[in-house]
C-alpha cells in the first residue's frame, strides 16, 4: 500500500517527512494489538486469546488501543516511507509529532551534509622526504642500552649518572608574571599566618626516582650538582634561578625556585656496552650493525607516519579556510556519541566501570556530553572535509591494496601460525576496518603530495577509469 508522504527540506539539511497513514491500515493494526492483549487478559467467559475484538476495546478503551497500535506502526511505516522516497538518513531521525485520528506521523530526518571545497588543486607546496639523522639512530641505541641497564643500591654518596630516590618538593618562589593574575582557588594557605603561599609546584612527591644527569634534569642549572655528594638520609633546602631565556621551557625563564629534598636511596646504574650482545638482547638482531639498521628502519617508519598525518592535517586546515559546508545538527550529536563510546572503551581498558567513573567525578552522562560538545563540531568539520576530499579525488580502497598491506604487516612474524592468525584478524571486523583505513589514509597522503607538486592525475580521466571498471 503506497503511503501519502509530504517532504520539505530546511536550510540545515533536515528533511521534514509527513506521512499520512490509511485508516484501514490503522484498523488492522488495532485488531492485531487487540489479539495480542487478549492473550494477556483473563476475561470471564472467554479462553485466553479468544475474546472478541469489541470486548477488548471495551476493556482497554479505543483511544488507548489506537495509541498502542500507532506506536507499533511508527517504525515500520517510517522505514517504508524512507524506501518509497529513496531517502537515507545521515544521523538519527526523530519523531516530531503524531496525530492520532486520522493518523499522521511527522519525522525529522538528518540528510547527508553538503560540502564544497575550494580550488585546492591550485595548492602548491614543498613535498618533504623523510630523513633520519645519524644522531637519531645513536639516541635510539642509547635507549636500547637503557632498556637493558642494571641498577643496584649502593652505600656511598651520590655520583653523576646514579639513580637516586628522593622525597620532597620543588616550587617557584613567585607566580609566572605572564600567567593569569587571578588568584588560584587551590592556592595553599598557611594556617598560622593566614597568608597564601605564592608560586607554582614543580613537584611534590613522597618518593620518586630520578637520574642524576645535568643534560636532562633541569639542564643549565646547578640542581644535579647540588645533589651530588649527598648520602642516603641527607636533607637539603636550596634555591636556584633558571636562566633567561631558558630554551628547555620558556615558562621557567628567569624564575627562582626553592627545593626541599631528602635523599632516600642511592642506586648505581650501569649501561651495557654497544656490542653484538646488546643487539641479541634486543631481539632478532645478530650484530650491532643489524640493530643499527633495524632502528633506522623503525625510525624511518615512525617519521613517515608522522609526516603523513601532518601532511593530511595541514591540507585539511587549508581546505577549511575556504569551504562551503552545511550539515544537520544531529550530525554533531553523532560525533558526540562516537566520543562517548571511545571514552567508555578507554575506561574499560583501564579497568574502570563507566558509571563508577561518572559517580567519582560527580557528573552525569549529560555533563560528559556537554564537555565533549566543545570539540565535537570541530571534529565533525574536519571529518567532512576529509570525506569530501576523498570523494572529489575518486579515491577507493581495492582488495588488492588491502592484501598487499596485510602481507607487509604479517611478513614481520617468523611463525607461520601467527601470520595466518593476523591475516584472519585483518579479514573482517575491527581488523578489516583498521587495515582499510590505513590503505585509504595512504592513498590520501599520496594524492595530496601529487596535488602539492602539481602532478595529480586529471579528475575526468579518473572518473572515466572508474566507470570502465564498474
Amino acid at each position: 500500500m503506497t503511503l501519502t508522504i509530504h517532504t520539505a527540506e530546511d536550510d540545515l539539511r533536515q528533511l521534514t517527512m509527513t506521512i499520512e497513514v490509511d485508516e484501514a491500515r490503522v484498523q488492522d493494526a488495532m485488531k492485531a494489538k487487540a489479539r495480542e492483549l487478549g492473550r494477556e487478559f483473563n476475561l470471564p467467559g472467554f479462553r485466553p486469546g479468544k475474546a472478541p475484538y469489541e470486548v477488548i476495546v471495551r476493556r482497554v478503551g479505543e483511544e488507548v488501543l489506537r495509541g498502542e497500535a500507532i506506536e507499533d506502526l511508527a517504525q515500520p511505516i517510517f522505514e517504508e516511507a524512507l524506501e518509497q522516497e529513496g531517502v537515507e538518513p545521515y544521523a538519527r531521525p526523530t519523531l516530531e509529532d503524531i496525530e492520532t485520528n486520522p493518523v499522521v506521523l511527522k519525522f525529522l530526518v538528518p540528510l547527508s551534509p553538503k560540502v564544497v571545497l575550494g580550488d585546492y588543486r591550485a595548492f602548491r607546496g614543498e613535498v618533504e622526504d623523510v630523513q633520519v639523522s645519524d644522531e637519531a639512530v645513536e639516541e635510539a641505541l642509547e635507549q636500547a642500552r637503557v632498556r637493558h641497564q642494571s641498577i643496584e643500591t649502593v652505600e656511598r654518596p651520590a655520583q653523576a649518572g646514579d639513580v637516586v630516590v628522593l622525597s620532597g618538593s620543588g616550587r617557584f618562589s613567585s607566580p609566572n608574571s605572564e600567567a593569569d593574575p587571578q588568584p588560584d582557588a587551590d592556592a595553599d594557605v598557611d594556617s598560622d599566618s593566614g597568608e597564601e603561599e605564592t608560586g607554582d609546584w614543580l613537584f611534590d612527591e613522597e618518593r620518586m626516582d630520578i637520574l642524576l644527569d645535568d643534560q636532562t634534569l633541569f639542564p643549565d642549572t646547578p640542581f644535579v650538582e647540588t645533589l651530588i655528594g649527598m648520602d642516603a638520609g641527607d636533607q637539603k633546602t636550596f634555591s636556584l634561578t633558571f636562566p633567561d631565556p631558558y630554551e628547555h621551557d620558556a615558562e621557567y625563564a628567569g624564575r627562582e625556585a626553592t627545593f626541599d629534598i631528602t635523599l632516600l636511596e642511592v642506586k648505581k646504574r650501569e649501561l651495557p656496552p654497544l656490542d653484538d650482545e646488546l643487539a641479541r638482547k634486543e631481539g632478532k638482531y645478530e650484530t650491532l650493525e643489524d640493530l643499527r639498521a633495524g632502528l633506522r628502519e623503525e625510525l624511518t617508519r615512525e617519521a613517515e607516519l608522522e609526516l603523513k598525518d601532518k601532511t593530511i592535517d595541514d591540507m585539511i586546515h587549508r581546505l577549511m579556510e575556504n569551504v562551503e559546508m552545511v550539515y544537520p545538527p544531529a550530525a554533531i550529536e553523532g560525533v558526540i556519541d562516537e566520543m562517548v563510546d571511545d571514552f567508555k572503551s578507554q575506561l574499560s581498558r583501564s579497568g574502570w566501570q563507566y558509571q563508577d567513573y561518572l559517580n567519582l567525578q560527580g557528573m552525569t552522562e549529560d555533563d560528559l556530553r556537554k564537555d565533549f560538545s566543545e570539540n565535537a563540531e570541530d571534529r565533525l568539520r574536519h571529518q567532512l572535509v576529509l570525506r569530501q576530499l576523498i570523494l572529489d579525488e575518486k579515491l577507493q580502497v581495492e582488495q588488492a591494496d588491502i592484501d598487499r598491506l596485510v602481507e607487509e604487516r604479517t611478513a614481520r612474524f617468523e611463525n607461520e601460525a601467527l601470520r595466518d592468525s593476523m591475516r584472519q584478524y585483518y579479514s573482517s571486523g575491527h581488523g578489516f576496518d583498521v587495515i582499510s583505513s590505513e590503505v585509504l589514509s595512504d592513498k590520501v597522503y599520496d594524492r595530496i603530495r601529487d596535488v602539492l607538486s602539481g602532478s595529480a592525475p586529471d579528475l575526468d580521466v579518473l572518473a572515466d577509469e572508474i566507470d570502465e571498471e564498474e
